[in-house]
């Protein structure tokens, strides 16, 4: 009797374990560049990459998230693409999101999608600036 309980256990591990490893597993290749919402959010994200930052993506504050955020060094960084930043009643809202950043430590700087489509480099440059 002792005999069929150990190999029955034995039997129920197996199947757990094959169970186990028939789950898909995440992709090895995900990252946080894929949380990016734009093209310019991944144009950005991967120039910072390039020059050894470690930038966050969707980056929850408040009511607000941040599109890309240096953390360790408090730098939000918001990309503005003409379609949802162009109105007034969204400038509004983008003024309000660097007001409420501001006053929880964090600096903000922000850059149209246009600028970061023809000036990446003057944008790293001016996001060097910021760490200084």
């Amino acid at each position: 009797m002792d005999y069929v309980i150990f190999f029955g256990l034995i039997a129920v591990c197996l199947v757990l374990f094959v169970l186990h490893e028939r789950k898909p597993k995440p992709s090895s290749t995900w990252s946080p560049r894929h949380q990016c919402e734009s093209p310019i959010e991944r144009r950005l994200y991967d120039a910072l990459v390039s020059r050894g930052y470690v930038p966050r993506t969707q980056v929850p504050c408040g009511k607000y998230r941040i599109d890309l955020a240096l953390v360790p060094q408090r730098i939000a960084i918001e990309c503005d693409g003409r379609a949802y930043h162009s109105s007034p009643r969204q400038k509004a809202h983008d003024r309000r999101k660097n007001a409420y950043l501001r006053r929880n430590g964090w600096r903000v700087v922000r850059f149209s999608g246009s600028r970061i489509h023809r000036d990446i480099n003057g944008i790293l440059r001016r996001i060097e600036k910021e760490l200084t």
